[in-house]
């Protein structure tokens, strides 16, 4: 059954970034409700995947859909969840995620820099909003890729000072300074950030921790990644700096650095995952363009 769940959503997501151990950790999780639908041969074509009042993950193969089969996972879905005593229910990221929402082409407000995944539409959202839910924020939330070849920004790297900030990568010693500067610029990072694996590793460790120093104290922070989400794909992000230091360039300077790192370590593309507007601009200007869009749906029972 698993190892069907897992190829059903590899089928019907193949644009969806995401470590191949956690989908598999998700999926298997035994605290997860699997309602399935299979065929005539007993072939698994669609299933939701529900934790506590998220929907994890809701799909049929293409070849199988128009047949009221997703309305009817759907149905069971809301109906279990309102059973367990939850007044609303939503779509994407719970305890975890296997995307952060419904995927698709629409945006919720403004967006620039912008190249869509080809194929990418609006079906899966328009679905879900005939039958009730709202996109939940107040902003767009979505995914961003840059091919590395059009990466033309090479003045600055790793161990370089640019207007008296110097970037480069955090050791041991730094710790506790990043946990200050991303407690100050934004507390909801700090428990990324506290993984002793990101600071020992006598610099190979992976990911890594970029960090923008003024003086003594850890100003910026920046995960940079290689190929954990796949082969020839880096990302970056969990970009924060500190409230005293916005407005320098110092995050847009962390995300070139990283990605220039990437380029130089030999990745082919650098991705960035589950963010929202405002970054657009942020990660835009150093190249990345949003690739797909979220519905953050939700819905009351």
């Amino acid at each position: 059954m698993h190892k069907e769940i897992i190829m059903l959503f590899h089928r019907n997501f193949p644009f969806i970034v995401r470590e191949e151990a956690t989908v598999r950790a998700i999926l298997e999780n035994k605290d997860c409700n699997i309602i399935e639908k299979r065929n005539d041969t007993n072939v698994l074509i669609g299933a939701v995947v529900i934790h506590d009042s998220t929907i994890l993950m809701l799909c049929v193969d293409k070849e199988y859909r128009n047949r009221g089969i997703g309305s009817e996972l759907l149905a069971a879905a809301e109906a279990l969840v309102k059973k367990a005593g939850y007044k609303e229910i939503t779509v994407g990221a719970g305890y975890d995620y296997l995307m952060p929402g419904v995927p698709t082409s629409k945006r919720y407000v403004a967006a620039v820099n912008e190249r869509l995944y080809e194929g990418i539409d609006d079906t899966a959202s328009d679905f879900f909003t005939k039958r009730g839910y709202e996109h939940s924020w107040d902003c767009n939330c979505f995914d961003m890729r840059f091919p590395l070849s059009e990466f033309t920004k090479n003045e600055y790297s790793v161990g370089d000072t640019i207007d008296g900030i110097c970037y480069r990568f955090a050791g041991p010693e730094d710790a506790e300074k990043v946990f200050a500067c991303t407690d100050d610029a934004y507390d909801e990072f700090t428990t990324y950030y506290k993984n002793d694996a990101l600071y020992y590793g006598d610099g190979k460790q992976n990911p890594k921790v970029l960090i923008a120093v003024d003086g003594d104290e850890v100003v910026g922070t920046l995960f940079v990644n290689l190929e954990t989400e796949g082969e020839g794909l880096g990302s970056v992000g969990c970009t924060t700096v500190k409230p005293s230091h916005q407005g320098r360039h110092i995050g847009v300077n962390m995300v070139i650095i990283g990605t220039k790192y990437l380029k130089d370590s030999g990745m082919k593309e650098a991705y960035l995952g589950y963010t929202y507007t405002g970054l657009d601009h942020m990660y835009g200007y150093a190249g990345y363009k949003v690739c797909i869009y979220y519905m953050m749906a939700k819905k009351q029972l």
